[in-house]
Formats: structure tokens, sequence, C-alpha cells
């Protein structure tokens, strides 16, 4: 998926200056994108009710794109990049059908109770709770109820996939997967490569970037979530490692999380502090910092996994900037947070890789789609 992102941002970047021999993106909102499993896939599917106009000013905003730019050009940008999502919540809805995959009406009502106490709005007001999916989705509370229900069924199917559940259960007929293990070997082999970096870290003057959402939720979500926080020289990220405040990277972040209404997404920008040593920070964090110079600089962007205190299961990323250390004697390889941390970051750049994998490999087996749109 990040190949096909950053094909669009290179679209964009080159939008002003086609000559008439250039090859174009087709006009036309019956434009057939995609086929999946026989059915069809259109331009103006893609579309479907959405504001365009506002998707528009909010991709000028989040990705300072130039005015020589023209909506046109963002509106054509914006749905083939939906189209691969698209796409793939099709195929992921036949995987999740195929095994027979369900999320039962208890789940969905606890699930539902959590987002409106997210939205500070009670249980008990009904009114209040279909007002507002009127309002934000032009839903009842049942067809949202089944939205909901079908985005975390894909998830699911998706993280089976990926591996995150283990071995598949021999009643699941899924023929795509990859194992997700993390063994001790690997753990070991990892330490050895790089044991230069397991030193003792003292007096770590550093800041994180952390953005949470629920494990549940949907799949369009994350990959926006996503996209502004790593993809492209954009990003949060990016902007962070030029010089940029943590703050001000994070505006058009915010907006977006605005923007989206989905509860349980949380932003945390803690402030500048100074740990003594790792027994002040969690592993995923302290492997951060140690796979930083001493003199400071910007990690590269982790995958976090945490429990709220109510139980919630977030997915999310992270980044540690770090100001300084100081380096003391080096750790030995039975230190358990060693081990947990190189075991997490491993287990975060494999997941990612699987879902790219499982993505291409849906795409390649189940979808008839233009090669000009994505690359499979």
């Amino acid at each position: 998926m990040r190949r096909f992102l950053f094909a669009i941002c290179a679209l964009l970047a080159c939008a002003g200056s086609h000559s008439a021999e250039d090859p174009v993106l087709p006009d036309g909102t019956n434009e057939v994108l995609a086929v999946v499993n026989g059915a069809a896939i259109t331009y103006q599917e893609i579309v479907g009710d959405t504001d365009m106009q506002a998707e528009i000013n909010a991709w000028r905003a989040m990705r300072q794109i130039e005015a020589s730019v023209t909506d046109g050009q963002i509106e054509k940008a914006l749905v083939y990049q939906r189209l691969q999502t698209f796409v793939l919540q099709k195929l992921l809805d036949a995987e999740a059908k195929k095994i027979q995959l369900n999320v039962s009406d208890t789940q969905m009502r606890m699930i539902l109770s959590r987002e409106r106490k997210g939205l500070n709005i009670a249980d008990e007001d009904t009114r209040g709770w279909a007002r507002y999916l009127k309002e934000r989705y032009n839903l009842s509370p049942g067809e949202y109820r089944e939205r909901r229900r079908q985005e975390i069924m894909r998830n699911e199917v998706l993280r089976w996939m990926c591996g995150v559940y283990g071995p598949l259960p021999p009643q699941y007929p899924i023929e795509i997967y990859f194992s997700l293990a993390v063994t001790p070997r690997e753990v070991r082999k990892e330490f050895d490569k790089e044991r230069d970096q397991y030193r003792i870290a003292l007096e770590i003057d550093f800041r994180e970037f952390r953005l949470l959402y629920p494990q549940d939720a949907a799949f369009e979500v994350r990959r926006k979530l996503y996209e502004a926080v790593a993809d492209g020289e954009t990003s949060v990220h990016a902007r962070v490692t030029r010089g940029e405040s943590m703050e001000a990277a994070s505006e058009g972040l915010r907006k977006l999380i605005e923007d989206l209404g989905v509860p349980g997404v949380k932003l945390q920008l803690p402030a500048r502090r100074t740990a003594k040593d790792d027994s002040e920070l969690d592993p995923t964090a302290y492997a951060m910092v140690i796979s930083l110079p001493a003199s400071g600089g910007i990690s590269e962007i982790g995958s976090v996994r945490e429990t709220g205190e109510d139980g919630t299961e977030y997915d999310g990323f992270m980044f540690v900037e770090l100001f300084r250390r100081r380096d003391g004697t080096l750790k030995a390889f039975e230190d358990p947070k060693v081990q947990a941390g190189i075991r997490d970051r491993l287990f975060g750049a494999r997941f990612q890789q699987n879902q790219q994998k499982v993505e291409q490999e849906l795409l390649r087996r189940a979808a008839i789609v233009p090669e000009r749109l994505f690359k499979r």
C-alpha cells in the first residue's frame, strides 16, 4: 500500500506539468475502475455520498499542495487512492464470509456502548445517538451497527491472515497466511547484529509521539491515520525530522482526527522529560532511544499495542525525539527489557510487512484491476 500511496503523491507533484502527449487519468464518473469477484466497481461508487470538496480542501491543507494543482486532479487522485481500500474491503468481506466469521450482538452492544461513552452520549439517550449518526454518517442506528459489524469482521480476518492470532485453525479455509512469530533465535541474532547499541542509557532527555486507535477501527480510518503520521514529505514524522515541533507538525493530524470523528482515537504528545534509566521507559520506547546516537535524533516509526483501563485494545504508531543521553556499560542479552524491546520491534515491523503481503496477494488473486491504477 505504501508504494501505491507514494505513486499518488508523485501524481500530484507533477499534475500541473502534463503535456498534450502525457498520459492523463480518464474522465467519466461511470468508468469501471475494478472488477472484484465478478462485480464491477465504478468511479461514482467510490465517490458515493462523500463531500468531495471537503476532502479536497483537507488534502490541500494536510499535504500543502500547490494552487497550480486543480481540484479535479486532486479528486481523481483521492478516488484512485480510495479505490485500493475499497477493493480490499470487498475481498476481505469475501474471506470473512468464507470462514463464517461473525460478531455477536452482545459484542456489538459493548463496542457501540464504548463509542457512545467516548462521545459523551448516554446509553439510554437513543435520540441523541440517532441524531449524531444521522448528522455524521447519514445512517440509522441499525445501519451503523451493521456497517461497524462488517468493519470489525474485515479487521479480524486481516489479522488472522497477518498471523496476529497465531496459526490458522483447521476450520478456517484461508489460503493467504503469513506467520508473525518471532523466535528466540531471531531475537538473539538481532541482538548480536547490533550489540553495541545495547548500552545502559542514562539521563535520557526525550519526547514521545503516540497515536492510538481502537483495534476495531475501520480499514479506511487506519489508512488515513498512517498516511498522516508516516507517509511522505508532509507527514508528521517527516516534518519533525526536518526540525518542526511535534505540536506544529501535528496540526493537520488533529484536524483529521476531528473530521474522522472516530471515538477512541488518541493523539498523545507528552512533555519533554528526562528518565534516569530504562526502568522509567517501556521496552518499545527504550529500543527507539538506544537506536539513536547519544547526541540525539528522531527514531524510526514503530507499531504500538496497548490496552486501556477499560480493557479496550489499541493499535497505533509512535516515534521518539531524543535530545541527548549518557551511555553506560553494555547490557546483557539476558536483560528482559532488552529481549522485550527487540521482540516488539521485530513484531511491529513484521506485522506491517505481512499486511502489505496480504493486501498484494488479495489484489493478485481475486481482483481484476487496471494496471495503471496500482502495481500488483
